[in-house]
């Protein structure tokens, strides 16, 4: 078959010097009696859900040793798993791997189509029959299309994969394309992505009420985090949502705090009225504009803002927040076009119809000024709040999966011994 052919010429190739090898140095003096489960980080950007995983197998099953292969030099240690070096890429190097650590299964964390995972571990794993699992598998991402690879990588991935006993996707698009590439779909099973969980920004509770109290039912937007060169649109955006809403409130946090009294002054001088939180200023009645400083109460203004602009976003060179703050504390976002620096945490919310996309100073306007209407922001909110908290338990969900994979190997091998 061409794709198990692939897999033996990509070994045969990578024996070379490697042949001299006899074993791996263990990195610790024995292995652990019991039950061991080699969790292998197939690229940098993994090793956070990896983390995440061992934690919460070591919390499923507390007799368990987790061994974290694979990960970057230097990343920190999770008290639930040993960091041990990764066998090189030959079949020499995968058999002492698994002849020193004898693992009941193989967990590798994280897949794509420019990632390499490891095919002499992988063969070696199946031939010897020690349950294999891929997690994190994202071959197909929002930005890109769902093309399969030429021939022969595309046989070499297939043989890879089909030695898999379970993959599991954190989506229906990768679900497909893994059954056009032609792995068995009964072992492909979605499970959602493994997220860091987002904490939400805290505030004085006393200090909410009071400021809530004092806006009652003026309309609110906050721009967060807004360079100088983006000043000037967010100010116009407000004249012009003032035309459809002449109550509504501006609440202002420029990128740099010195930038706050020439701020109240532009204001001024278009002939509106500015308030500065640093001086103890209130946003009374005839205020448009409240400049704040202080991002220790970035928590406050998420609470009390239906609509938040995210700063840096409409023209390069910003330095723009994650949008995961308000969407965490129920604030509709609004943003540009220049979502680099959290583009995966956009395409998370975009994907959601979590956040709108205002890619001028007018489009800007008009986002704010439709956002008035409670039932669009409201929509926007709850969106963003079950993107962000859609994933919560995937990791734990995850491990359970492992554990029953991991149960199901030494089933398997007790029936043969």
């Amino acid at each position: 078959m061409p794709h198990a052919l692939a897999l033996w010429l990509h070994l045969i190739t990578r024996r070379g010097a490697v042949r001299k090898v006899a074993a791996l140095p263990p990195p610790m003096p024995a292995r652990p009696q019991g039950d061991l489960i080699c969790l292998y980080v197939t690229a940098p950007e993994a090793s956070a859900a990896a983390m995440q995983l061992a934690s919460e197998l070591a919390r499923a099953r507390p007799g368990v040793t987790v061994i974290l292969a694979g990960a970057e030099a230097g990343a920190a240690q999770p008290g639930a798993a040993c960091i041990v070096p990764a066998p090189a890429m030959t079949v020499v190097a995968a058999r002492a791997f698994l002849a020193l650590w004898h693992p009941g299964l193989v967990l590798l964390v994280g897949a794509a189509r420019d990632i390499a995972l490891p095919a002499a571990l992988i063969a070696e794993a199946a031939a010897a029959g020690t349950a294999l699992m891929l997690v994190e598998a994202r071959f197909v991402l929002a930005a890109s299309p769902a093309r399969l690879p030429w021939f022969w990588p595309r046989a070499l991935l297939r043989a890879l994969l089909t030695r898999m006993d379970c993959i599991l996707v954190p989506d229906q698009a990768n679900a497909a394309w893994l059954a056009h590439l032609g792995v068995p779909a009964d072992r492909v099973e979605l499970s959602g992505s493994i997220r860091e969980p987002v904490e939400p920004l805290s505030c004085t509770e006393a200090e909410r009420a009071a400021l809530a109290q004092q806006l009652h039912s003026r309309p609110v937007w906050f721009a967060v985090a807004v360079p100088e060169a983006e000043e000037l649109a967010v100010l116009e955006a407000h004249e012009k949502a003032l035309l459809r809403a002449h109550r509504m409130l501006l609440v202002l946090m420029p990128q740099r705090v010195e930038r706050a009294a020439l701020l109240a002054e532009a204001v001024e001088a278009r002939g509106h009225h500015a308030a500065r939180r640093a001086l103890e200023e209130e946003p009374e009645d005839d205020v448009q504009v409240l400049i704040v400083e202080d991002d220790s109460e970035l928590g406050l203004w998420y609470r009390l803002a239906p609509v938040t602009w995210m700063g840096g976003t409409l023209l390069r060179g910003g330095a723009p927040r994650s949008p995961l703050e308000p969407a965490a504390l129920g604030s509709a976002i609004v943003h540009g076009p220049a979502v680099a620096a959290h583009a995966d945490e956009y395409a998370r919310l975009a994907e959601a119809a979590a956040c709108r996309v205002a890619s001028t100073p007018a489009a800007l306007a008009d986002a704010v000024a439709e956002l008035i209407a409670p039932d669009r922001v409201a929509a926007l909110a709850r969106n963003a709040w079950e993107a962000i908290s859609g994933d919560a338990g995937v990791a734990e969900k995850i491990a359970r999966r492992a554990l029953a994979e991991l149960d199901a190997a030494l089933v398997r091998g007790a029936g043969q011994t």
